[in-house]
């Protein structure tokens, strides 16, 4: 803040400084989500590997134990994987890929799948990995992976025998390297636990190129394919598409802890019971063990407490104290679990939240679903199928152009069905319905209405 010196008139001699705004800045350094320039990466850092915004796995971690313990978060996430992977994969002709479909017809390409590279290629994808991985696994990890963090390192590697495989790496164990002179993106990606470890170097890294570029490493050509969500200001990392319901995911965290922490440590007794009388210490010890028996423990709720004496000094004192134990920040929690909702582009009937007012319909859900896969699930799978296809174009090329004529997409997946909408009576015959119930069929294909 700039400071503007004020003379007093009275005193000649005395200064005073006051400050002014030259704007007021509404956030803090933690709300930059943006990398060092590429000069300040090359002159001012002393490390290769540039890890995620900070010296360390600080902004990792916290996408992680967010998207982990935030229920609403890790519902949405989970739900946009299983959105995102779909009902599966389809074939479709190259050609069909092409971004003008006038251009396929002008070059006359093939708009017909063919069976015997559909088959090679179904074979590759029910085991992609050492790990016995299908292809439709790899993907929801992709899927996964940039829901959460924004970022997926997928390996890719082949020999010269024909073993061709594709794996997902932890986001923990990458770090782009930093780029070389005069260019503005990495052309290596680190690997190293001693990443996961939140060191800032190590002298234990192995360089993968990234795709389309490959290289001999251990023996095998290997290359990296970064999937990321793009954003402004960012070379090196993707940018998660959650970031502006991430404060609002943390609170809801925080909340869940403060109450869970009260709940342990806000203990209160539920009443003070005082019992006067000429009594040992052995004695006074077996009044109380028989107390606890009588009025603590399961089933134990709403007994009677009573005294027959001959002299009144010697009644007990009770003293009931207040058992109510309600949670805190109530209005607040609903507050976040709306600001999450808006935050990760979705509508609350699709996460389970119910609106006040709405009656939650099929045709409803269908509706809001439609411009929830339009606005959020269309465009990351197309992100997805756009570099996965490149991939397996280049292990088509390794195999002998095994699937060279064909790519994959994946099928929507709709959270409502139709059945509910049908009358059963005019689409079900009368063994399909007695299948249904569990009885035998009676050979009766006849519609039943």
């Amino acid at each position: 803040m700039p400071l503007q010196k004020v003379e007093d008139n009275k005193a000649a001699n005395v200064f005073a400084y006051k400050g002014f705004d030259l704007c007021n800045i509404p956030y803090t350094q933690d709300d930059i989500f943006a990398e060092p320039t590429q000069k300040r990466l090359s002159e001012n850092t002393f490390y290769d590997y540039v890890p995620l915004l900070t010296f360390g796995n600080d902004v990792l971690d916290s996408l992680y134990l967010i998207s982990s313990n935030s229920p609403t978060v890790s519902r949405i996430i989970t739900q946009k994987t299983e959105y995102t992977t779909g009902a599966g994969f389809v074939a479709l002709p190259k050609a069909k890929m092409q971004p003008l479909s006038i251009v396929a017809k002008a070059r006359g390409e093939s708009t017909e799948v063919d069976i015997t590279q559909a088959e090679a290629l179904n074979d590759f994808m029910l085991e992609v990995n050492m790990q016995g991985e299908t292809l439709e696994d790899v993907t929801r990890k992709i899927a996964n992976e940039l829901w959460s963090f924004g970022n997926c390192f997928l390996e890719v590697f082949y020999t010269s025998t024909g073993l061709c495989q594709i794996r997902v790496l932890s986001t923990y164990l990458c770090r782009p390297k930093k780029a070389a002179e005069n260019k503005l993106y990495p052309e290596y990606i680190g690997v190293s636990e001693d990443w996961q470890e939140d060191y800032v170097e190590s002298t234990d890294v192995v360089d993968y190129p990234i795709y389309p570029k490959f290289e001999n490493i251990k023996g095998a050509m290997r290359s990296i394919v970064h999937f990321k969500i793009d954003a402004p200001n960012l070379y090196y990392w993707g940018r998660p598409e959650w970031i502006g319901a991430k404060i609002w995911g943390e609170l809801e965290y925080r909340i869940a802890k403060w109450n869970q922490a009260k709940f342990e440590n806000g203990f209160t007794p539920s009443a003070i019971v005082s019992l006067f009388g000429m009594t040992n210490s052995e004695e006074a010890g077996e009044v109380v063990e028989a107390m606890k028996s009588c009025f603590t423990g399961t089933g134990n709720n709403a007994k009677m407490f009573i005294q027959a004496l001959r002299d009144e000094t010697y009644k007990a004192d009770v003293q009931i104290l207040n058992n109510q134990n309600e949670g805190e920040f109530e209005l607040l929690a609903k507050l976040v679990t709306d600001k999450i909702v808006t935050g990760f582009g979705t509508h609350p009937s699709l996460v389970g939240v119910a609106t006040a007012g709405t009656l939650g319909t099929n045709q409803q859900i269908r509706s809001e679903f439609d411009i929830f896969f339009r606005g959020n699930i269309r465009p990351m799978q197309r992100r997805i199928m756009s570099k996965l296809n490149k991939v397996l174009d280049t292990i088509s090329e390794v195999k002998g152009n095994a699937w060279n004529d064909i790519a994959l997409d994946l099928k929507k997946l709709a959270p409502v069905g139709f059945e509910g909408d049908l009358e059963v009576m005019k689409v079900l015959t009368v063994d399909e319905m007695r299948q249904e119930l569990g009885k035998e069929p009676l050979n009766n294909d006849t519609i039943a209405e």
